[in-house]
């Protein structure tokens, strides 16, 4: 019992090496429980629905997908019998209507996604709803996620495709700050100047001043690097991102944004790893956003969707092993410490023992020691933790930290979440629950006893790593790629576009086929 108690109060990963989860690619369309509709029963497509949908396809790289652009041009083509383009639109909207729902990749496999049995019969009872009602362009744009972070990458995405901007590279070399002049200083203002954080009105030459140190101060703050004000090399290596390595950041965070569930439920909470911040989410409005901390690289915070399903107050702390084993050497110093901070220290049985009862012969072999901190003060768990049961053993907690809120770049933790205002995130998740006014919140944290609020309505918790997002002004900003998550994720993005791409260009070559297919 007490090995089980010690999980759920522990923090960070189960085991070393534990792979990324990312939310499935999966989700419900309100008819997707419905047989479908058998394709020959479909209603007809007259050449307005053809034309609208046509339209609709050339938009298709707008969203980070595949062109379309050539089945558009042969739906229009009215050379072709009318038979043969109403079956190509079919096979089209289906496809489109997939890849905007789903996504164009597993979020797991990262394999082009083939939707299951519920999720076809759901995109095929649209299509005959669209045709029915003439609204297939409509429908299909309600198959993208209804986000606003979504619209507004579109909108980025959309900038970046008609600008193609061109943008100067920095020389790679030292790093450079205030008094530093020469070429690579000129080039660092040219760069600035390109994402508009500097005006440019200087002359070649000038050195690195208060006012380009301020400028690079303000980019490294909208990146989520640390504010430094000089070009160090993390700084660098962001400047010198080209804007086609930009696009495929956009696009990739398109995709990850169709794998976020299309329903994340009524009242449910959204952390965004790389951009340090945790959004409480209740009727499609924004009620709440919190600065996080999260875990450093060494013991980075996974990504994956779970429910909450109570919190505590006044927590005790399970000690993970890696923090114990420094724990227990200060305590082998000085016993004495252990009982000055509360600690408690139990064997392998669960039963609590004395720090002059350990065994000390048995460092760095089968250690069977395991140690909890009650609630207090000097409790790193603080004063709440919300518990969203996973196999990652990661939860939200207090933090005795506080003062590190006022950094830009926070990934302090053992891959646990620490949250700022957590007794306000508190109330507003006991916000519909009978008993727990903020009053009764902060009489219950002012003590000591570990208090258990069990919640009657589960509440949706989503970890995302997004290194794209939406200010709370409408703008887009690039973020420093904290995990180095991105690489792997765009190599393979980009294999399923091409992989996609190759085999519409198949079913363009062949003119179509009587069968309309997701395959």
């Amino acid at each position: 019992m007490f090995l089980t108690l010690f999980l759920m109060l522990a923090c960070g990963p189960a085991a070393a090496g534990a792979e990324d989860v990312r939310p499935a690619g999966t989700g419900t369309i309100s008819t997707a429980r419905s047989a479908p509709i058998p394709l020959a029963a479909l209603p007809a497509w007259s050449e307005a629905a053809i034309e609208a949908l046509a339209i609709a396809l050339f938009d298709a790289p707008g969203h980070g997908l595949p062109s379309l652009d050539r089945t558009a041009e042969d739906l229009l083509d009215r050379s072709l019998p009318h038979e043969h383009r109403a079956a190509m639109a079919t096979r089209a909207f289906l496809r489109f209507g997939a890849w905007l729902r789903y996504g164009l990749m597993d979020s797991q496999t990262h394999e082009l996604y083939t939707p299951d049995a519920a999720e076809r019969a759901g995109l095929h009872n649209a299509l005959a709803g669209a045709l029915a009602d003439n609204r297939v362009a409509q429908t299909l744009d309600g198959f993208a996620p209804e986000l606003g972070e979504y619209r507004a990458l579109r909108a980025e995405m959309l900038r970046m495709m008609a600008l193609q901007p061109i943008w100067p590279r920095i020389e790679p070399g030292p790093s450079l700050a205030h008094g530093d002049r020469g070429p690579r200083v000129d080039q660092l203002r040219a760069r600035l100047a390109a994402v508009d954080v500097y005006r440019e009105d200087w002359s070649a030459g000038d050195a690195f001043d208060v006012r380009l140190e301020t400028a690079v101060r303000r980019y490294q703050g909208r990146a989520n690097l640390s504010p430094s004000g000089q070009m160090d090399q993390a700084t660098l290596r962001e400047l010198n991102i080209t804007p086609q390595e930009r696009m495929a950041q956009l696009r990739v965070n398109l995709e990850q944004r169709r794998w976020q569930s299309r329903e994340p439920g009524r009242r449910h909470i959204r952390v965004n790893l790389a951009d340090f911040t945790l959004e409480a989410w209740q009727d499609g409005q924004l009620a709440r956003r919190h600065r996080v901390m999260v875990g450093r690289q060494v013991s980075s915070t996974p990504e994956f969707s779970e429910d909450m399903q109570y919190l505590v107050l006044n927590p005790w702390w399970g000690i993970p092993g890696g923090l114990a084993q420094s724990r227990f050497r200060s305590f082998r110093r000085n016993p004495g410490l252990a009982a000055q901070l509360g600690f408690r220290i139990y064997d392998a049985s669960g039963t609590q023992i004395s720090v002059y009862d350990i065994d000390w012969s048995r460092w760095g072999r089968d250690w069977p020691y395991r140690m909890s901190q009650p609630p207090g003060g000097s409790n790193p768990m603080g004063e709440v933790k919300f518990i969203f049961p996973n196999s990652h053993n990661v939860y939200i907690h207090d933090t005795t930290e506080r003062d590190r809120f006022s950094e830009t770049r926070r990934d302090f933790s053992a891959a646990c979440i620490r949250v700022h205002d957590p007794l306000v995130l508190a109330e507003w998740v006991l916000s519909s629950q009978e008993g727990w006014s903020a009053e009764q919140i902060e009489q219950v944290a002012a003590g000591n006893t570990p208090t258990v609020v069990w919640l009657d309505e589960r509440l949706p918790v989503h970890i995302n790593y997004w290194t794209v997002a939406r200010d709370a002004d409408g703008d887009v900003r690039y973020l420093n790629d904290l995990y180095r998550r991105d690489g792997a994720l765009i190599r393979r993005f980009e294999g399923a576009l091409a992989q996609a791409s190759d085999l519409e260009h198949e079913r363009i070559a062949s003119r179509g086929g009587a069968q309309a297919t997701l395959n």
